[in-house]
């Protein structure tokens, strides 16, 4: 399928137009600071067997540990969130995951400074509490369960729409890059990001074994995520891509609506969000009260479905989000190769189109599956691809004019040896189990 299907009601056809001019809105004709970079990067806490840790016991030893930080909390009291001068620590959906969120920053050199001080800060409370953080896409030891599930209230209604699939989220550890895109250029990068999407696995899988067993693929984060309402294409790449902003409010409104927020309270909705929209007033007589209201609520349901890449309204930035937490020693290879893709998206883009053809996305979506599974040794779409891709990537990274191809240094080094970190990980828990695959994702 290389386009949407076409059955949409007149009025929700008319709000996904009116949603896609609202979701243009929030990215800057021209940002004041162009190309700036965030990072989310989570990371499993492991206790010395390698069970999962507990991030409850850290927060403490965390706070105590350096200048002060600024609590958030939940209604029910829980501290969720420590936020310092130029970083956030944050409690993810598993008790045994902490979130690092840096930026924006001018350049990949400033976002890496100011992680590896929230690093370093982090590393030492954890080593306190007698815990481990790794740099591994998944836990690897505890399987998915709803002990470990973090008790916000909003993981229990989606833990309730979704069952089981939702309890991965309480074991699999993302990294996250941001970059900030001008309005003209957003939706390319959300649409070249996705295709790309394959390169971005082949390089840094990272989660090949969980549950202390080995899953037989390179990201089992990607694959179980991938679980998800898969016949509406909810994780992963979309079944078609996005060509204008009415195309991606379009797709996220034919899903499953899962979670809607008033006053704080989470409840649970039934039907997609396109069954409310038209019970809704067309956008032409809702006014401008109505029609933020709407966008509120089409947020919250967008927030909820996890492509590889989406576009964020709230930072007026493209999100590369396919990766697994990278070795700790190598932070930064995923950031790098997300901010090179997103801000040569458009080049990157004409020679994808030109090099595959008409059905480039699908052979790209096709290779993403095997991908997955297979990382490196997954046979392209076309000779070199990903040496082509990586070498592309590393000229927008010049092109920036900071010296930000540096961070490419381990991929090049994976790609030239056939081995990314899901191989290295699988080897050494095959020579010496779940202890030898601690101290490995362990070491800095």
């Amino acid at each position: 399928m290389t386009s949407p299907p076409t059955s949409t009601s007149m009025r929700a056809a008319a709000w996904h137009r009116a949603l896609g001019r609202r979701m243009a809105s929030a990215f800057p004709e021209r940002h004041a600071t162009p190309g700036t970079v965030g990072r989310e990067s989570e990371f499993p806490l492991v206790r010395p067997d390698g069970t999962c840790g507990d991030l409850l016991q850290i927060w403490p030893l965390l706070a105590d540990n350096g200048p002060k930080l600024t609590e958030k909390r939940e209604p029910n009291g829980m501290l969720v969130e420590l936020r310092g001068k130029d970083a956030l620590f944050v409690a993810e959906v598993g008790r045994g995951t902490v979130e690092i969120v840096v930026g924006p920053h001018a350049t990949l050199h400033g976002t890496r400074d100011a992680h590896m001080r929230a690093r370093d800060r982090l590393m030492e409370a954890v080593e306190s509490a007698g815990q481990k953080l790794l740099g591994y896409g998944i836990q690897p030891r505890t399987p998915p369960c709803a002990p470990i599930m973090t008790p916000k209230q909003r993981y229990s209604v989606l833990h309730e729409a979704l069952g089981e699939p939702w309890l991965w989220f309480t074991v699999t550890a993302s990294d996250q890059v941001h970059l900030a895109v001008d309005r003209a250029d957003a939706v390319e990068a959300t649409r070249v990001a996705h295709m790309l999407t394959p390169v971005l696995v082949a390089l840094c899988a990272n989660s090949p074994i969980s549950g202390a067993r080995d899953l037989g693929v390179a990201s089992s984060r990607e694959a179980r995520m991938g679980e998800i309402h898969s016949d509406y294409g909810r994780h992963g790449l979309p079944a078609w891509p996005d060509r204008d902003w009415a195309d991606i409010t379009t797709r996220y409104s034919r899903q499953p609506w899962l979670v809607r927020a008033r006053h704080g309270i989470y409840a649970p909705v039934k039907g997609s969000f396109d069954a409310w929209l038209e019970r809704q007033p067309p956008p032409e007589d809702a006014g401008d009260t109505a029609l933020e209201s709407i966008f509120d609520d089409f947020l919250m349901h967008e927030h909820y479905i996890w492509n590889s890449v989406r576009p964020r309204t709230a930072h007026g930035t493209v999100e590369v989000r396919a990766a697994c937490q990278q070795p700790l020693h190598e932070s930064m290879t995923a950031a790098a190769l997300g901010v090179g893709i997103a801000a040569g998206a458009r080049a990157l883009g004409k020679w994808l189109d030109d090099l595959l053809g008409p059905d480039a996305w699908q052979r790209m979506r096709h290779w993403h599956h095997t991908v997955v599974r297979d990382g490196l040794g997954a046979p392209a779409p076309a000779p070199d691809l990903v040496r082509e891709a990586l070498r592309r990537v590393e000229d927008t990274l010049k092109a920036r004019g900071h010296g930000e191809e540096v961070y490419l240094k381990p991929a090049w080094e994976r790609l030239e040896r056939g081995t990314n970190p899901a191989d290295q990980a699988r080897a050494a828990f095959q020579s010496g189990g779940i202890d030898a695959l601690v101290a490995h994702a362990a070491r800095t």
